[in-house]
């Protein structure tokens, strides 16, 4: 353990660093607590061993300037004083030190004050690890259980959407094909107009007006475009009842082996056309030898699309892709992402798995693809995670066991 240690006294110094080398500490020592501020902004020192009165900054200011920037990792301070005074020592205590020793200190009263102070070290910093443990697994859990709850209603709103949404496509497609048919039929009467001029003109005066007020000249030229663009309108509905569908996981596929890089390239060569629009170039760090996944390939095709092409939409024109896999002893296979976009805003980091969250533009997405995909690796037994910085793009690393462990 690195120990900071800051004296005016040469020989007092001296005596501390030889007795704290000989018991395996690796020691650094300052003249005074501005040198020894400066060092300990440079570097981690668990252990700080520091005099009270020094010149330049005082033991307690050192004390107090720690402890007001202390981060995550804690500091435990022992201050030497030849003050015994309960009020100076209530004071250092007040002030943030954790431990004192009277000057001049026993050798071995030290080294009892050290290890002690190292014991506390170490449990506060196995309490530090469980606390992130805790909270990474509560947050996991939090998802988990916001994912099942949206899932079972993604379900019951795909069943409810779909019926319409085949009624309504349906009826349209017929609607279509009549429609045409009547605009045949009119047009084969427009042809008689001057016959009917001749032999009714009053009849012929009350068609010419209903044209007018239907405007069917309008009518007639944009009929096929509002037809097309009602098709594409229910083609989305459509689009986003499927990703509820697989948000809900509702048509599991059977367990198979799965070649990830294979996959991976099937998987660029259908974003081909996303690629050249975007005028993005993929680089493949594929390991050769990568063990087979015993998975739902459907599933996991899926989860690729969806980072292959979040990675695509996020890459400016004429940036670069990197995909890249490798394999731990155990089997378990990584696949990386990474973009060179913009990144993901620390504020959105958090929800960027949840259901329905995107930061596109209306239209632009589903902000389904992540969540789904979330999903699927969590069933599988795996994590998906992110890391991005502003400006510099994002990266996405999932990991899959050999085999689902939940199976």
């Amino acid at each position: 353990m690195k120990i900071l240690v800051a004296d005016d006294s040469a020989m007092m110094r001296h005596v501390l660093v030889e007795s704290l080398k000989q018991w395996d500490y690796e020691i650094v020592a300052t003249e005074n607590g501005a040198e020894a501020w400066e060092r300990y902004q440079q570097e981690r020192f668990p252990l700080v061993l520091s005099d009270w009165m020094m010149p330049e900054m005082d033991g307690l200011e050192l004390v107090t300037r720690i402890r007001a920037n202390q981060s995550t990792d804690y500091t435990y301070i022992i201050l030497l004083t030849a003050k015994s005074e309960k009020e100076d020592l209530v004071h250092a205590m007040e002030a943030g030190a954790d431990d004192f020793l009277i000057k001049p200190c026993d050798t071995e009263e030290l080294r009892v004050r050290v290890r002690e102070g190292e014991r506390i070290i170490r449990l506060e910093q196995s309490l530090a690890e469980q606390n992130r443990r805790l909270r990474e697994t509560q947050a996991a859990l939090v998802q988990s259980e916001k994912l099942a709850g949206l899932g079972q209603l993604a379900a019951g709103m795909a069943h409810e959407i779909n019926n319409p949404i085949s009624i309504v496509a349906n009826n349209l497609s017929v609607l279509r094909r009549e429609v045409a048919v009547l605009v045949e039929t009119l047009s084969s009467y427009r042809r008689l107009s001057e016959t009917l001029t001749a032999a009714r003109p009053d009849l012929a005066d009350e068609i010419r007006q209903l044209e007018e007020d239907c405007d069917w000249e309008w009518t007639e030229e944009n009929l096929p475009r509002l037809f097309e663009s009602s098709s594409k309108g229910l083609k989305r509905v459509r689009d986003i009842v499927n990703n509820l569908r697989d948000f809900a996981r509702l048509d599991e596929a059977e367990l198979d082996e799965m070649d990830i890089n294979a996959a991976i390239t099937s998987t660029l060569q259908v974003l081909a056309h996303k690629k050249k629009a975007g005028q993005v170039s993929v680089e493949r760090c594929l390991r050769d030898d990568l063990p087979r996944v015993v998975c739902h390939p459907a599933k996991i095709h899926q989860v690729l699309y969806n980072l292959l092409l979040n990675g695509i939409q996020a890459t400016a024109p004429g940036g670069r892709l990197i995909v890249r896999t490798s394999a731990d002893e155990d089997g378990t296979i990584t696949v990386e992402v990474e973009d060179h976009g913009s990144g993901i805003e620390a504020e959105h980091l958090p929800r960027i798995f949840d259901p329905f969250f995107t930061t596109r533009p209306v239209g632009g997405g589903t902000g389904l693809g992540l969540a789904i995909s979330y999903g699927i690796v969590r069933d599988h037994g795996g994590t998906i995670e992110v890391e991005s910085e502003m400006g510099r793009g994002s990266t996405f690393r999932v990991t899959l066991p050999p085999r689902p462990k939940t199976e």
